[in-house]
């Protein structure tokens, strides 16, 4: 594509429930956004090796006239509090306060990374036009989090976390015990909230999603649970355009990775983000390249 514009940043803390959130301003530099970007970060270690990947993007999409919008929730990065005190509440809090601020009367899209986007549902409610960007989107609530509790398991192999006496960290959970996950500290509300959230949209929702994933097969393909909620989606009359994408699943790497790919394909959508989005006939799945559907 061609190479983005200038942009500017700036950065603070605003309130927050609980004390005060960090806050990342991306904007086009000379001129006025085309629309918001409200930016959802991935959970726990998965928002750390993402970093490098988002602020690239961020970035990017100022220079193509998009003003982004980053805020660390609750207990993570910059923002106040400590991990092991978080509620899930907190977090949709701090999203719902993000889109409440955006410029209503220019287009309003919500980014999610991985987790992130279990907090979509919730937080559209009173945005049911915005436009929905995901990034790998985790679907199920309860299966991130096991997941996520698998590290636990991991460490116990390799002898750098105690024997519990066979109580596993979910069980531990559900009895009202904090545990320790991967230098992590995780509340039972929090595990609770996580575990009973699911990626079903509001059914009033009428915006335009964007949904991108990246495979490690040969011919990049959506996983089959992405496939079958895309489907569920387009039969209520939703435009979603899918693809899958080669390169590194950079949350997820040992080293600090970049996929180019997923850059692209995010400014390519978002070139055409100002047009109103339209309802697809149900039925109507045209494949346009291995691995995209639009």
């Amino acid at each position: 594509m061609n190479a983005a514009g200038p942009f500017v940043q700036s950065a603070g803390f605003v309130p927050g429930c609980a004390g005060s959130r960090f806050r990342l301003l991306t904007e086009p530099a000379g001129r006025g956004a085309a629309g918001t970007v409200v930016f959802v970060h991935a959970f726990a270690e998965e928002m750390n090796k993402s970093r490098r990947m988002v602020a690239r993007m961020a970035r990017l999409l100022a220079g193509d006239g998009w003003c982004v919008v980053q805020r660390d929730l609750r207990g993570c990065g910059d923002s106040a509090g400590d991990f092991g005190d978080v509620r899930w509440d907190d977090w949709l809090h701090d999203v719902r306060d993000e889109l409440a601020v955006a410029d209503p009367d220019k287009p309003v899209w919500l980014w999610c990374q991985r987790g992130g986007a279990l907090l979509a549902p919730a937080a559209l409610g009173d945005h049911p036009r915005a436009g929905l960007l995901l990034w790998q989107p985790a679907l199920s609530g309860a299966l991130h989090l096991q997941q996520f509790l698998r590290l636990h398991a991991g460490a116990r192999i390799v002898g750098s976390a105690k024997a519990d006496g066979g109580v596993s960290p979910l069980q531990r959970l559900r009895n009202g015990e904090r545990v320790e996950v991967g230098g992590y500290q995780l509340d039972p509300a929090l595990a609770t909230g996580l575990e009973q959230a699911s990626f079903e949209l509001p059914e009033d929702y009428a915006g335009r999603v964007v949904w991108l994933e990246v495979s490690a097969d040969p011919v990049p393909a959506l996983t089959l649970p992405s496939q079958r909620g895309i489907e569920r989606l387009r039969e209520r009359g939703l435009l979603v355009e899918a693809q899958a994408l080669g390169g590194p699943a950079f949350w997820q790497t040992q080293e600090i990775e970049d996929n180019d790919a997923l850059l692209d394909a995010t400014r390519a959508a978002f070139a055409a983000a100002n047009a109103p989005p339209t309802a697809a006939p149900a039925g109507t799945h045209p494949v346009e390249a291995a691995g995209a559907v639009r």
